[in-house]
């Protein structure tokens, strides 16, 4: 179904978006939309040109979304935390007719003939130019986590299948409230509760950038039912003076994402009786793909959960077998709301998307009631004495430290044993740990090969703006 259908199909007096005073209703945000839309085709944009965009989460770049997909234009959102020229690379790539950046970025914007002011919409034109369903409505640029960042492609089918795939899978409805605390710049505040929740009527919260005391206030106030945000986020609200289950009492889901959530942190939540649950996805497939109920979750430590309605997965071995129950195999996920490939990139595209099937390049295992556990990223596995070892599982023992509040581990270079674990660790205020107090931990909970043999303390850890560690960026500390 196109995009703009779910604004047509809404009731009009329903309340679509809210952004501070500023509350629109279906019927209001279709009219805008339509005449944003209209302007874009008065600044002769063609099918299939690209539209960039500077901004942070505010209703003129929603708009400036749904206008992109009434039009056939691809709406390309620029990530606010790079810098001019991480900014020059990803515009380079991808060609942008147009560039928007709304009062805040416009003078660090980078040079462009097509630079626009994002501000309110004006005028009355309505276009009359549907795109088709499998047209390309946006390019997502991955967190750079593996180097220079790519465009995923995703069309009007992809969204679709990810919003049917969450709405079927997850429970959502039509009286749902959810704030958009993380950027729509990632699929993450795109796709994960916003396009999901506009294709059934739902409600989405513009509430600015992430503070948690206002967050709390926002989710009491509002009376939201969903929250999405990433481990740090959930972490930051718990930590914060006035967290109680009391004000968080209209949220009926609460799921975390774009990193491993620690046990830990799970427990904090579950003990207030509030329903936090571990998510996954990624950029190139929808990002929705598992669901998990909260006793489930409680019953499965670690897992995501089952497949969504219309996903398919399957978990390989390197010679591309499948493994049995409980065995670790490389992740390959298949569905309609898998992208068709990357922006320009026909060699990456085919690697990852070879066979029919998107090699997400994760580590999972399966056990017999299908429940699926993420081990890690492939290339972050090393191999010490001849034994595999997965970071995530040796971070989770870490994290369950009361004075450890982040961890990483990675594998650096070791003369007997090939390879041993460094850990990276930033503790809770007023710790007093040393190295030997960790490694002591661990080996109580670790067999030995597993337990790191290196300990570095931090003031932070290096992150991406969707809150993932980078792990690359630690073999310079």
């Amino acid at each position: 179904m196109h995009l703009v259908q779910w604004l047509q199909q809404a009731d009009s007096e329903k309340l679509a978006v809210i952004e501070g005073d500023l509350r629109l209703t279906y019927g209001q945000l279709r009219q805008r939309v339509a005449v944003r839309a209209g302007e874009l085709i008065e600044q002769g944009l063609e099918r299939g040109d690209r539209v960039a965009a500077l901004s942070a989460n505010r209703v003129e770049l929603w708009e400036l979304f749904l206008a992109c997909a009434w039009v056939g234009a691809i709406f390309v959102p620029l990530n606010t935390r790079l810098t001019r020229p991480e900014w020059d690379v990803i515009l380079t790539d991808a060609q942008p007719r147009l560039l928007f950046a709304e009062d805040a970025f416009i003078s660090q914007a980078p040079e462009h003939p097509g630079l626009l002011r994002l501000g309110p919409v004006t005028g009355a034109a309505e276009p009359a130019r549907p795109a088709a369903a499998n047209e390309p409505v946006a390019i997502l640029y991955t967190g750079g986590t593996t180097g220079v960042p790519k465009g995923a492609l995703l069309t009007q089918e992809t969204i679709h299948w990810n919003a049917r795939n969450t709405v079927e899978g997850w429970g959502l409805r039509s009286d749902d409230v959810a704030p958009i605390f993380t950027p729509m710049f990632h699929t993450g505040g795109l796709n994960v509760m916003a396009t999901p929740l506009l294709s059934i009527g739902g409600t989405i919260v513009l509430p600015g950038p992430f503070e948690p005391e206002k967050a709390l206030e926002l989710i009491e106030q509002e009376g939201c039912t969903l929250l999405f945000l990433v481990p740090t986020m959930f972490t930051m609200l718990a930590d914060t003076p006035g967290f109680s289950a009391e004000r968080l009492k209209s949220v009926r889901q609460m799921i975390s994402g774009g990193a491993p959530c620690p046990q830990p942190l799970f427990e904090r939540y579950w003990k207030l009786g509030l329903p936090l649950r571990q998510g996954y996805g990624l950029t190139e497939a929808g990002p929705n793909n598992f669901g998990i109920t909260l006793e489930e979750a409680r019953t499965h430590l670690g897992t995501v959960g089952r497949p969504l309605p219309h996903v398919q997965i399957a978990l390989l071995d390197e010679n591309g077998a499948e493994v049995g129950p409980d065995q670790v195999g490389e992740l390959h996920i298949q569905g309609g709301h898998v992208m068709p490939g990357y922006w320009q990139r026909p060699k990456e595209s085919q690697a990852v998307l070879g066979g029919g099937w998107l090699r997400t390049g994760d580590l999972a295992r399966r056990n017999a009631e299908g429940f699926v556990t993420i081990c890690g990223r492939s290339k972050e596995m090393y191999i010490s004495g001849g034994e595999n070892v997965f970071p995530a599982e040796i971070e989770e023992v870490l994290l369950a430290h009361p004075e450890v509040r982040e961890a990483a581990v990675v594998g650096v270079a070791d003369p007997r044993w090939g390879e041993v674990g460094r850990a990276y660790l930033v503790c809770r205020q007023g710790a007093s740990l040393t190295p030997d107090d960790l490694i002591d931990f661990c080996r109580g909970r670790l067999a030995r090969y597993k337990t790191p043999k290196q300990v570095v303390f931090l003031e932070a850890l290096p992150k991406s703006s969707a809150g993932k560690i980078l792990k690359r960026e630690l073999a310079n500390v």
